[in-house]
C-alpha cells in the first residue's frame, strides 16, 4: 500500500510541477508576443496578423491554470467574517466543511457546464476569425483549469474531514 501511495504523492508533485512549468511558460510567451508585436507596430509600423488571438489564446490558458494552482495552494480567497462571528472549534469546523463542500459542488458543477460549452464549440466547428483555429481549444482551458479546482478543492474536504474527526475525538 505504501508503494502505491508513494507513486500517487510523485504524481501529485509531477503534476503541479507541470501546471507551474506552464504557467511560466504561458506567461513567458504572452509577454514576448505583446512585446513583439509592439516593436512591430511601432517601430516597423506595422502589426502581425492574429497575434492578438493567439496572446488570448495563451491568456485564457494562463487564467484557469493559475487559477488551478491558487486552489491547490489553499491561495482563494474567503470571507472570514462568519468565521469572526462564530468562534467556538465546533463552529470553526462546521464552517471549514461547509466551505469545502460547497468549493467542490460549485467547482464540479461548473466544470460540466464548461465541458459543455467547449464540446459544443468543438462539435460546431467554431473557428477564430483571425487565424481560424477552434475556439474549442481555448475554451477547453475552463473545464480542465476547474477540473483541476475540483480535485483540489476535494482533496482539501478529505483532509479537513479526517482533521475534524481526529480533533473530535480528542475533544
Amino acid at each position: 500500500m505504501s508503494n502505491v501511495f508513494h507513486v500517487l504523492c510523485r504524481l501529485w508533485r509531477a503534476k503541479v510541477a507541470l501546471q507551474r512549468l506552464l504557467l511560466v511558460v504561458s506567461g513567458m510567451i504572452i509577454t514576448l508576443l505583446i512585446f513583439v508585436q509592439v516593436v512591430s507596430r511601432y517601430v516597423f509600423e506595422t502589426a502581425i496578423f492574429g497575434i492578438e488571438e493567439i496572446a488570448c489564446y495563451v491568456a485564457v490558458w494562463l487564467y484557469f491554470l493559475g487559477a488551478s494552482v491558487g486552489a491547490e495552494q489553499r491561495g482563494h480567497m474567503s470571507a472570514s467574517l462568519v468565521e469572526l462571528l462564530l468562534r467556538g472549534e465546533v463552529a470553526q469546523r462546521v464552517i471549514r466543511l461547509l466551505v469545502c463542500s460547497l468549493s467542490v459542488l460549485l467547482c464540479g458543477w461548473m466544470t460540466v457546464w464548461a465541458w459543455g460549452l467547449a464540446n459544443w464549440s468543438l462539435k460546431l466547428g467554431m473557428m477564430s476569425t483571425e487565424i481560424n483555429v477552434p475556439v474549442g481549444y481555448a475554451q477547453l482551458a475552463m473545464p480542465v483549469g476547474l477540473g483541476l479546482m475540483t480535485l483540489y478543492f476535494l482533496a482539501e474536504l478529505i483532509e479537513t474531514i479526517i482533521l475534524c474527526k481526529r480533533s473530535g475525538r480528542h475533544a
